[in-house]
């Protein structure tokens, strides 16, 4: 049986019979339609010369296009004059129109993907480097599918109702979380919880706890009653270190006994209640190595299409690598872009860890700042949150008045406010769990 190339002749028609009913038809037409996305050559004729008289701003009927085809010597291309008259009467209401152009442009895009599949496949005769063929051709898919979704210019009454409907939202819900909850009080008042398309940075200098504070993260997201699903990238550790990190977070059990067994029964049981808890949430480790920055992208969209993606953490977005291995300032900013482009494309949170300069530890004052961002400026630029994490007692050791706590920087947050009072957590650094703490009266650390 033969197989016809994905058209609809009829619908084709219907649209370009619709500027002679209604000459504001022809707006609307320009905005959504190519020539391109006619698959009938006359159409092609017929619809390019309507677009040219168009952007002439003269009227079109009948005697200008028949004349627009004839100057050009395309009338008899274009089927003729008596095809051009026969198209008022394809159109069964011009009320359908958006429906006509719908059809059009889903079968060009069927069409586009066909072509975009047979060119895939030449390639890969040719392509030596898998991982790249895969992102490429992934990427070539993706983008021709996302202009189907693409969407109209949107009236300020409209985004307004929006806005009102989720104050209102907010509102019943006591103004408290409309995003994932981190588990940190004071840390969701400023942020109302992780917010999908939003790429959050969290960056410290060694040795302050950011991948602890991650895995905690992790952990408080995924005991959300949603059971949301929470897929880490740790590039620096395997998941047999995390897990052990967070049974020891979560049981309050010294990590260095869990390492070394030497527990009493009491921890026994306190490790195996651990287990339990963690094994039901939906937390999902990659400890594969995963270098390449697209890589983790495929690998996320992997897991949206199978609805099994609420947050992405990674740990650590220096330790990634783009295309651009030229420069490392520009990969790094491929990098973090990338990582933002994901975050709108998937609609979930991103949260990386990053790596400040050691510039902090020649200052005087370890408080960390944007200009200590490690390898970039486009990571202050890309992400919608930085926070900054700092230690006192890491190093005025003996002398800090706040042992076992950790600072909560807030340096930029797109939707919201930065601190101007540092959110204080506890740090158990032997069970490297975080919690909620007041912060204590008389103790700033400093003016940001």
């Amino acid at each position: 049986m033969e197989r016809i190339t994905p058209h609809n002749v009829e619908a084709e028609q219907s649209v370009l019979g619709s500027v002679f009913v209604d000459q504001g038809a022809m707006k609307t037409l320009v905005d959504k339609l190519e020539s391109d996305d006619f698959y009938t050559y006359r159409h092609k004729v017929i619809f390019t010369a309507m677009v040219e008289l168009f952007q002439e701003t003269i009227d079109i009927d009948y005697t200008t296009l028949a004349n627009k085809l004839e100057t050009k010597g395309l009338l008899n291309d274009a089927g003729g004059i008596d095809y051009i008259l026969g198209l008022i009467n394809t159109v069964p209401s011009i009320v359908n129109l958006p429906n006509y152009i719908n059809i059009v442009r889903d079968k060009s895009i069927t069409r586009r993907i066909m072509d975009a599949c047979r060119k895939i496949i030449e390639d890969g005769y040719t392509n030596d480097d898998a991982i790249d063929f895969v992102d490429n051709s992934e990427k070539t898919i993706f983008d021709i599918a996302k202009e189907r979704r693409t969407t109209d210019f949107v009236k300020i009454g409209e985004v307004a109702e929006q806005v009102i409907e989720k104050t209102e939202s907010a509102k019943n819900n006591q103004g408290r979380l409309t995003g994932l909850d981190t588990g940190f009080n004071q840390l969701n008042d400023y942020t109302l919880g992780l917010q999908p398309s939003e790429l959050v940075i969290i960056a410290a200098r060694p040795s302050m706890g950011k991948s602890a504070f991650a895995l905690n993260l992790a952990t408080n997201v995924a005991k959300m009653p949603q059971h949301p699903y929470v897929a880490f990238f740790s590039l620096e550790m395997g998941s047999d270190q995390l897990v052990s990190r967070m049974l020891s977070a979560e049981s309050r059990v010294h990590s260095m006994n869990i390492r070394t067994g030497d527990l009493t029964p009491s921890q026994w049981q306190q490790i195996s209640l651990a287990r339990e808890q963690l094994s039901s949430l939906n937390v999902l480790f990659d400890d594969s190595g995963t270098v390449k920055v697209t890589d983790l992208r495929q690998k996320c969209r992997k897991l949206a299409q199978e609805r099994k993606l609420d947050l992405v953490i990674v740990d650590y977005l220096q330790l990634l690598s783009g295309t651009r291995q030229e420069n490392r300032v520009q990969e790094v900013s491929e990098i973090s872009r990338t990582l933002k482009e994901m975050a709108r494309e998937l609609k979930i949170p991103v949260v990386a860890l990053s790596q400040l300069s050691r510039a902090v530890e020649r200052r005087e004052e370890k408080i960390p700042m944007m200009a200590d961002l490690r390898d970039s400026g486009s990571i202050e630029q890309d992400a919608d949150i930085v926070i900054f994490m700092y230690r006192d007692d890491y190093y005025k050791k003996q002398d800090s008045k706040r042992p076992d706590t950790v600072d909560l920087i807030i340096a930029k947050n797109r939707q919201g406010a930065t601190t101007t009072e540092n959110i204080v957590l506890s740090f158990n650094k032997q069970c490297s769990y975080f919690g909620n703490l007041t912060r204590p009266e008389n103790s700033p650390i400093g003016d940001l």
